[in-house]
């Protein structure tokens, strides 16, 4: 029994690595910086990537594009290639799920003001959290967030570095876990955009609509109506993404005729996801395809 259990074992990783060497390559698709809540500037993030010799970047901070002209200049300075994005929260049957949108036109009207509403309601909900860690009866104000942003995206990571600062909590991880995610005293709901609103938004400004680390969802079922819906591709590869989940969707991708992505979902060395910059990639095919899809849309 334990041989024929080590054999299984093997053929899984045999498998893994084959599956690596089809998909993975030097491109990571999913990348935050400053401009929402990733730790390091644009520049930063593209000169890490460069050392990492990746060839092309995601930019994907969270509700904004404002990073990307700056990650565009460091592409140029270090011969690596920008691919703009950014990640919207949107709101599924009453589930949060999160869509990326590739190579949307920056002076979209429809689209900018869709992110500004929606960096307004971010504003405001850090307010209504403020308030709340004060009734608390820890001494935080509007004003330490204020100190603590870098870019123009208000996230609760913000509010979690500043209770450390102030020594309320020890990590991010315990910021969470006893104030400010989901169901904790100083919680407060966020406003979303409806998902197929989001990805037609997409759509119509030229962009190429992705869902985000579907494995973290647990509601594959969805994605068939996402697909009727406009969405053009999945990711596939994420560091929340065990083995199972990858040929999940690897599959599922091929069923619906979805681009298959892949990322690090990287906000810096010691935030958000434990992945590291490049060490989830996929190959430029992927780019190719989501250039061409981009054509079409013109």
């Amino acid at each position: 029994m334990k041989t024929n259990m080590g054999f299984k074992k093997q053929m899984s990783e045999l498998a893994y690595v084959l599956a690596m060497e089809v998909f993975m390559g030097k491109v990571d698709l999913h990348v935050h910086t400053t401009f929402s809540d990733g730790n390091l500037s644009p520049w930063e993030v593209v000169e890490k990537g460069y050392n990492k010799k990746l060839q092309a970047l995601g930019i994907t901070d969270h509700d904004t594009m404002q990073g990307i002209s700056g990650a565009q200049t460091a592409g140029r300075k270090f011969g690596i290639e920008i691919i703009p994005g950014f990640e919207f929260s949107t709101d599924y049957e009453g589930n949060e799920l999160h869509i990326l949108g590739y190579y949307c036109k920056q002076d979209n009207i429809n689209l900018i003001e869709m992110l500004n509403t929606v960096k307004s309601s971010r504003f405001d909900r850090m307010v209504a959290m403020v308030e709340k860690i004060k009734k608390l009866g820890l001494k935080i104000d509007l004003s330490d967030i204020l100190n603590t942003v870098k870019g123009d995206i208000f996230g609760r990571p913000h509010l979690a570095a500043v209770l450390c600062q102030k020594g309320y909590c020890k990590s991010s991880r315990e910021a969470f876990e006893r104030y400010i995610g989901k169901g904790c005293p100083a919680y407060v709901e966020r406003f979303k955009v409806n998902t197929f609103e989001g990805i037609d938004m997409i759509v119509r400004a030229g962009g190429i609509p992705v869902l985000a680390h579907p494995g973290i969802y647990g509601a594959d079922e969805m994605i068939p109506s996402l697909k009727n819906g406009g969405l053009s591709g999945i990711e596939v590869f994420h560091p929340d993404h065990d083995l199972d989940a990858i040929f999940r969707y690897k599959k599922i991708a091929s069923d619906y005729n979805l681009i298959i992505t892949g990322g690090s979902d990287f906000h810096g060395e010691e935030i958000g996801s434990a992945s590291q910059l490049g060490n989830v990639t996929v190959g430029y095919s992927c780019v190719e395809k989501m250039k061409s899809i981009q054509k079409t849309l013109q």
